[in-house]
């Protein structure tokens, strides 16, 4: 076949080939799934973190105790099959009755006050959709099948109740305390999607880091703090502020407002550290500065450093969690203001939810299907960290020599006794166990690689344990065998 031939077959081939594109009205590179090579065997991946984004604009109204919201979200379906519908965890739901609340009833100070989400508009790429709410789960219908590889925009309005309610999310004194407060996109991977569901006790959630944009206006005269770094404030001339505020690579965003507060810092090292109080106490911040610092610095040197630019405590009117973590900041129970309560529990509790920017917000899992993995190991980092600079001794856990079934879902586990000696107890058992077969040295580099395998994605116990596999060089069957059971 002559040359020429072969050009005029090319060119046909090429001119076909358009044609085909623009009779289709598609885009070629629509057909091409956008997942970028190395990230292919990788689990649980939609949403990417590399390709998601949440911008926000809140306005709330603290009369009312009310969140106006808007959200557009930006992701990719980096997944290998058409998607047809997506669902949301709307986590203020769970407070709609006094039956099915989370929060401890000494918790709602006035008596029994509903919390809620509610949505006034849900579009999926410019067109509006159907979507059904069911407890703290949201099922959104796409307008067509999207393909892997394209582009997903979520805009969504919607307002959220505040309850009267010292709690995780939930308004005391003025004090706003507003975790997983907005609509999430939940995980998709192999097995289907990890949706929420209302539960008496325990962290619901399960959630893959985004990028975060967010306009939050709120009267003058509270402070904001939140997850992320503020990066203006904008005065307007109604007595109300508009605070910027941007946060990267985080697995959730976290809000508070505070009236009548003071704010201690230390910005000597990296990470900063931030410590807010109500007035009404005496400065107590100046020890939990210096030691959220020594915490982190013994974590980092440890297993891997820490990925923001700052750690924030908020002390809070919080009953039923002595702390609650989020990426970047926690929130810690007003009790611990007290020097001698401080003492106790508090230091044990602070460690506790600083390790959880390792065990959750850098490594994530799913926390109602394996709420071992990362509360078990918050629970050991932290006694790690007191046995080394406190000296106290590890917790005698005789009655775990032979093991207790860690392979427990949250809706298999029937009471808060029960989930604590199971996903805290019985977590850090299994640790102290894993030091005592292998050795300190060892179970560091398997957290070291733990880190490093799923920094910013999402972990499982069958991806803990091929890691403990490859650093163990010996058998490790008979011990996982006592802790992980049918």
């Amino acid at each position: 076949m002559s040359i020429k031939k072969i050009y005029l077959i090319i060119i046909l081939i090429g001119v076909l080939c358009a044609t085909y594109f623009i009779y289709a009205n598609i885009q070629p590179e629509k057909l091409i799934p956008s997942i970028s090579t190395g990230k292919e065997e990788v689990k649980s991946l939609f949403p990417d973190p590399a390709y998601t984004s949440y911008q926000m604009g809140l306005y709330l109204d603290t009369n009312n105790r009310t969140l106006y919201g808007s959200t557009i979200l930006k992701t990719r379906n980096t997944t290998d099959q058409l998607i047809n519908e997506v669902w949301f965890t709307a986590y203020p739901n769970a407070f709609r009755n006094a039956q099915e609340s989370p929060a401890p009833s000494n918790a709602y100070y006035s008596g029994f006050d509903p919390g809620w989400l509610e949505f006034q508009e849900f579009k999926v790429n410019g067109r509006q959709v159907e979507f059904y709410a069911n407890g703290v789960s949201v099922q959104v219908i796409t307008p067509q099948d999207i393909i892997p590889g394209s582009e997903m925009q979520f805009e969504i309005k919607w307002q959220a109740k505040v309850p009267k309610l010292a709690y995780r999310y939930g308004a005391k004194d003025g004090i706003f305390m507003l975790g997983n407060f907005y609509p999430a996109l939940n995980v998709w991977d192999a097995a289907g999607w990890h949706n929420s569901y209302n539960s008496l006790f325990g962290d619901p959630f399960c959630f893959h880091c985004a990028d975060y944009e967010v306009s939050f206006n709120i009267p003058a005269g509270y402070r904001v703090v939140s997850t992320g770094e503020k990066m203006e404030t904008i005065a307007e001339d109604n007595s109300r502020e508009i605070h910027i505020i941007k946060a990267q690579n985080v697995r959730d965003f976290c809000l508070a407002v505070l009236y009548d507060y003071n704010e201690s810092k230390d910005e000597k090292f990296r990470p900063a550290i931030e410590c807010y109080f109500p007035n009404r106490y005496n400065d107590f911040s100046a020890h939990v500065l210096k030691q959220s610092a020594e915490i982190i610095n013994f974590f980092a040197c440890s297993w891997g450093s820490y990925p923001y630019n700052d750690f924030k405590v908020v002390f809070v009117p919080m009953k039923g969690f002595h702390g609650m973590e989020y990426s970047g900041l926690m929130f810690f129970s007003e009790e611990f203001l007290q020097p001698e309560a401080y003492k106790q529990r508090g230091e044990f509790i602070l460690a506790h939810e600083i390790a959880h920017q390792w065990w959750f917000a850098m490594v994530g899992n799913d926390q109602l299907k394996e709420p071992w993995l990362d509360e078990g190991l918050a629970n050991w980092s932290a006694y790690k960290y007191l046995e080394k600079y406190r000296g106290v001794k590890p917790p005698q856990l005789d009655k775990y020599a032979e093991g207790i079934n860690l392979a427990r879902e949250m809706r298999e586990i029937y009471s808060t006794q029960d989930y604590y000696s199971t996903a805290y107890t019985g977590g850090e058992a299994f640790w102290f166990g894993l030091e005592k077969e292998m050795g300190m040295e060892t179970v560091n580099k398997v957290l070291r690689r733990y880190l490093a395998d799923y920094r910013f994605n999402i972990a499982t116990t069958d991806d803990l344990l091929q890691v403990i596999k490859k650093e163990a060089h010996q058998d490790m069957t008979d011990y996982f065998a006592k802790w992980f059971k049918d």
